[in-house]
């Protein structure tokens, strides 16, 4: 079974209160269990995951030949000042919920669609510190571990607070194509709603997120204005859950623990003050 739907353990877990105290006791019990629910087919959908990540290539592509052929010279980045950044993408999972049985981030979740916004302090032209708010959209999937689907209706999101450093490699001599690394850490709150008839059950994971590694380019538009690719790579460990139905809400620390992480592609915008 996978850890953290232990609540919905169909029919039943939609509607007895008893159960979410229930959870507390059994940590081998599944976020999505599958007891008492039909199996089916799940639908085809890493074909919208491909087609997603092609999207944000080419868009890249596009954004450095725009960069290049359209740069003012003159970067505004070579003083201290305030950065504000947004990043679109697509994330990917990787590792595990927890170490029950069935909880694989694959087993569970197609991927997500992350929101990013960042705001940094840039020290000079090299070095900013700063932090990040995300709020990303889960999709999950619809099979015999999740449970979703044949009426079951339900829905994710994924959010991280977090510091960070970047280095942006401006020794190259270029004007218009700047790389740029950077590591943060932070904090993540996985969250899942479902809901079937006129009865809905939430549950969330929360933990800590040991390391952000960021790698990407920034092509400048204007002397304030940049956009380019990027890539991460996050590592995490969900460590507490909590569960709520109807009245009911328990939180439990998650005893067998695992590692988790998110592979993250897209584009980011950065405006330079």
């Amino acid at each position: 079974m996978s850890h953290i739907v232990a609540i919905l353990d169909l029919p039943r877990g939609l509607t007895d209160p008893t159960l979410v105290d229930s959870v507390a006791t059994s940590r081998n019990m599944s976020l999505f269990p599958s007891s008492n629910r039909p199996t089916f087919d799940a639908p085809f959908r890493p074909r919208r995951m491909t087609r997603a990540i092609g999207s944000l290539v080419l868009l890249s592509v596009w954004l450095t030949r725009l960069g290049v052929a359209g740069a003012e010279t003159g970067p505004s980045t070579d003083r201290p000042g305030v950065d504000l950044g947004i990043r679109l993408g697509y994330a990917i999972p990787i590792g595990n919920i927890s170490g029950a049985p069935g909880d694989g981030m694959n087993d569970n979740f197609w991927g997500a669609i992350p929101f990013v916004l960042e705001a940094a302090y840039r020290i000079n032209d090299a070095i900013s510190v700063g932090g990040l708010f995300q709020d990303a959209l889960l999709q999950l999937k619809d099979n015999a571990t999740t449970g979703c689907g044949n009426g079951l209706s339900c829905s994710g999101s994924v959010l991280r607070l977090g510091v960070q450093g970047t280095y942006h490699i401006s020794s190259l001599g270029h004007s218009t194509f700047i790389p740029w690394v950077g590591v943060g850490t932070g904090y993540e709150w996985l969250r899942l709603h479902l809901s079937q008839g006129g009865t809905s059950v939430s549950s969330a994971a929360r933990g800590v997120e040991f390391l952000t590694i960021h790698v990407g380019a920034d092509f400048r538009q204007s002397p304030e204005l940049s956009l380019g690719p990027f890539v991460s790579l996050s590592i995490g460990q969900y460590e507490t859950e909590t569960f709520e139905t109807n009245s009911n809400s328990t939180s439990v620390t998650i005893a067998n623990t695992a590692l988790h992480g998110w592979i993250q592609l897209g584009v980011r915008g950065l405006f330079n003050l």
